[in-house]
């Protein structure tokens, strides 16, 4: 009887230890096969491209976001989009600082000239995360390259287009974005240096005041110190429309020419009823497209080092469209 006990205890614990083998086996077989179906969804995304921006929502963002988007597809790269809904320096590096501890592949980001700003590329590069600035540019960091328009060149040619619509006389307002005080001073630069060949023309701007950001507030201070000025150039995107609103406030029989340094769909609607000359277009899109490949092309390897800027189109477009392709692709 004893032995029938035994014998029944070790054929129960044999039968027990086949069962245990069997389903270990069985779950070895499936994270095996778990583990090789997700292989290419890893390889897919392996590389992640983190854009930020200071204007999130904009025209221009959604535009450069688009582009960005098409040839992050292209490359089967990873794409996400941050930033800021107005210009915050603060906001934008805490940004940065979170794509960093991301361990994000890459970042491209608006440029700010702040040493704060500086100092978050240099802890990027000590990570090993390359920096590319788009749109705005922050040339003594140690960003990999710069994307976007030529500021000065944008100056340049809306310059030339102002004196020959004015026949070189006359005095023009300039409303200026005091956030990103950079860009709007190579513009300016710009314009000012092809006024300089006309004895009749000069630029006018605003009083040094803090208070005085809104272009609206800008408009009115030249009317009032400015009372010969006879033309309005925008150099902060989409203020044409506060530019127009002070000006009919205060003269309704008065004329001014009215010129942006943008094309968004507020600033074409206002070319189009006429109560605007002429925009800039200076194509977001190709920015986006022109950022992720060059990122792809560093993060491969591809091209080290990249060309220090690599500047896009820039259009002056008109009620009849784009009037002319001022300025096409080239690197510096």
């Amino acid at each position: 009887m004893k032995k029938l006990i035994l014998i029944a205890i070790i054929a129960s614990s044999f039968v027990t230890l086949s069962f245990s083998f069997y389903y270990m086996l069985k779950i070895y077989q499936s994270d095996l096969s778990m583990s090789t179906a997700g292989e290419p969804m890893v390889h897919e995304h392996a590389e992640r491209i983190v854009i930020i921006s200071q204007e999130q929502g904009s025209f221009m963002m959604n535009a450069i976001q688009k582009g960005a988007r098409e040839a992050a597809d292209e490359h089967h790269i990873q794409i996400d989009f941050w930033g800021v809904y107005r210009s915050n320096l603060e906001g934008l590096i805490k940004q940065i600082d979170i794509a960093i501890a991301s361990k994000a592949s890459g970042i491209v980001v608006e440029g700010v000239d702040h040493p704060d700003f500086d100092i978050m590329v240099k802890k990027a590069t000590e990570k090993g995360i390359p920096i590319i600035t788009i749109n705005s540019d922050a040339p003594s960091s140690l960003r990999k390259s710069y994307i976007g328009s030529d500021h000065y060149q944008e100056g340049i040619i809306m310059g030339e287009y102002i004196a020959t619509q004015l026949n070189g006389k006359g005095v023009v307002g300039v409303i200026k974005n005091l956030s990103s005080p950079s860009t709007d001073d190579l513009r300016l630069k710009g314009l000012n240096e092809v006024f300089k060949k006309y004895d009749g023309l000069k630029a006018v701007i605003a009083a040094n005041d803090p208070e005085m950001s809104q272009p609206k507030m800008q408009t009115n201070d030249i009317l009032n110190h400015y009372p010969n000025v006879t033309a309005f150039i925008g150099l902060t995107s989409e203020s044409g429309e506060s530019i127009v609103q002070a000006v009919h406030s205060r003269s309704r029989t008065k004329e001014y020419p009215i010129f942006q340094f943008d094309d968004s769909p507020q600033t074409m609607m206002l070319i189009k009823n006429g109560q605007v000359k002429a925009g800039l277009s200076q194509h977001y899109e190709d920015m986006g497209i022109l950022s992720v490949n060059l990122m792809k092309r560093w993060l491969d390897a591809a091209q080290l080092p990249l060309e220090n800027s690599y500047f896009t189109p820039i259009s002056v477009v008109t009620s009849t469209g784009e009037e002319e392709k001022a300025l096409e692709n080239h690197s510096k």
